[in-house]
């Protein structure tokens, strides 16, 4: 079982970078999910690459989290991938 989020501390919002491990916490996600946000072109690009990692500005994932209608965007964006969103009986 996935441990629950609220075990891990919040990420803070003063430090210099955040990782996708801060964001998936800042955001309440997995991280998985953060990697398909940044795949699919759904959240900020990575500000830098160390290693293998990515890494954002806070202030960057915090601005685009608070923007309005974010969410309903990613919704429909999702939707559309999948074929419109509509959903069908079964034949």
């Amino acid at each position: 079982m996935y441990a629950q989020m609220t075990d891990r501390p919040s990420p803070d919002p003063d430090a210099e970078w955040w990782t996708s491990t801060d964001v998936a916490d800042y955001l309440g996600v997995q991280v998985k999910t953060v990697s398909a946000y940044r795949h699919r072109k759904q959240m900020p690009e990575p500000d830098r690459r160390i290693g293998r990692s990515w890494i954002w500005k806070p202030e960057r994932i915090i601005e685009w989290h608070n923007e309005p209608g974010r969410r309903r965007k990613s919704r429909e964006a999702g939707q559309d991938a999948a074929g419109g969103g509509e959903s069908r009986p079964p034949a």
